[in-house]
């Protein structure tokens, strides 16, 4: 014999299900991640594997993941649609100081010098190969701005890695990531 489940008790359910599942989903719109081949660093430099930048409300989150954690510089660039974005740069020395900072003017739009972003902070996390870059989201047109892209350049005297890459093997960016 088939229990039928009472009226109220299905809309509580119903009602639940809809709850997460509208609040699930901006959730995983806000961040996009992009993948290198290890090994394909031109090099001996950081090799990138993956990247994942989250634009959340507050703050742009990057996480890099290397093939090794070794000498070398990141670049993240950061850029806003319809305007000029920033690039996230961490000379990483594993034994000695590292240098963090912002530098106005994505990629795509360059513009030379630093700018104070208090709270930009970089964490290296030499046993997991991973860098984690977080920008306030004030540092980035005093926080007014809505959908961001992305790309990752590595340097040692020169470039050694990028993500995205293009189908003709230069650097590319990511989708944009709408933000939550």
């Amino acid at each position: 014999m088939l229990r039928r489940m009472p009226l109220r008790r299905t809309a509580v359910l119903a009602l639940i299900f809809a709850a997460f599942v509208l609040t699930a989903s901006p959730a995983l719109a806000q961040r996009a991640t992009v993948t290198d081949p290890a090994g394909d660093a031109s090099g001996p430099g950081l090799d990138v594997v993956s990247a994942t930048v989250r634009n959340r409300d507050h703050a742009i989150v990057a996480r890099v993941r290397f093939d090794r954690a070794v000498r070398g510089d990141l670049i993240v660039s950061v850029d806003p649609r319809g305007d000029r974005g920033v690039r996230l740069v961490s000379e990483y020395r594993p034994h000695r100081t590292t240098r963090n900072y912002v530098v106005g003017g994505a990629f795509t739009r360059r513009v030379e010098g630093e700018l104070r972003c208090g709270g930009f902070r970089v964490v290296w996390i030499a046993d997991a190969e991973v860098a984690r870059m977080r920008l306030p989201s004030r540092c980035l047109q005093d926080g007014n701005y809505g959908a961001v892209r992305f790309a990752v350049l590595t340097e040692r005297g020169g470039d050694t890695d990028y993500a995205p890459e293009t189908a003709d093997g230069d650097i590319g960016v990511s989708g944009w990531i709408p933000r939550g």
